[in-house]
């Protein structure tokens, strides 16, 4: 369990890496930001899981082998998890991605990675870098908002002419709604902390297949919307918890 002191050490939390979960120091659970906005409806989600599914069993039907009704039941159950396979696996090069990204911001001399989609994602990674003009200040800040009770840890947080800005990396196939109420929270966090108004918000997304990356740039004012938005999804997500828990 990792102590975090923030707010001029005002503030103490505690975070366990393995689960990913954040506390207080008297063992009562804090969410996290994707807590929140994770109860948030994902339209693309369920067309790519049917696509996934279906190109499993057609790279996996082989007549030869699926003789009787047990043997197609067997390649149908496997095929109806095939998404989830391919998401943690993409989960774990996002943070292959990340981590690298993260060290060579902090000056560490790296190897490019081996795997192609990682490799493709640094390349994208260093090509926004060397456009961007941002000088980044901080990596992997955890953030905490005393005002409304959520924790998280913010990829990045840098300057550009002068303006605070605060960022996000994502290795996924697009940038989705959720993202920017994502970052929203973490803004409103770091705001909340240091006294200060932020001037843009980044969210980076860098093709694992492509080696190309998108942005985008979220001024303040848009910001204070999804700001709104993201607020919206606590009292949501923690009614739902009670419900379920039956309280």
């Amino acid at each position: 369990m990792k102590t975090i002191k923030l707010y001029k050490n005002k503030v103490t939390i505690l975070f366990d890496k393995e689960k990913h979960r954040f506390f207080h120091p008297d063992g009562k659970s804090i969410k996290g930001v994707t807590s929140y906005t994770g109860i948030l409806d994902k339209p693309a989600l369920i067309p790519w899981a049917t696509k996934m599914m279906g190109l499993y069993l057609y790279q996996n039907w082989d007549i030869g082998k699926i003789k009787t009704d047990a043997d197609k039941a067997i390649l149908i159950e496997l095929a109806k998890r095939e998404f989830r396979r391919i998401k943690v696996e993409a989960m774990e090069k996002g943070k292959e991605a990340h981590a690298w990204a993260e060290k060579w911001t902090k000056g560490k001399k790296l190897k490019m990675p081996e795997d192609l989609e990682v490799r493709n994602a640094v390349i994208a990674f260093l090509d926004w870098f060397k456009q961007s003009g941002i000088k980044i200040t901080s990596s992997e800040r955890f953030i905490y908002s005393k005002k409304y009770n959520y924790a998280g840890i913010v990829d990045w947080e840098g300057k550009k002419n002068g303006n605070l800005i605060i960022g996000d990396y994502k290795a996924t196939n697009g940038i989705y709604p959720e993202m920017r109420f994502q970052v929203a929270l973490y803004q409103q966090a770091r705001e909340e902390e240091t006294g200060k108004e932020y001037a843009e918000s980044h969210i980076i997304q860098f093709g694992k297949e492509t080696a190309e990356f998108k942005q985008l740039i979220i001024p303040r004012k848009e910001y204070l919307k999804d700001l709104k938005a993201a607020l919206g999804c606590i009292p949501l997500k923690n009614r739902l918890s009670e419900l379920r828990h039956g309280d």
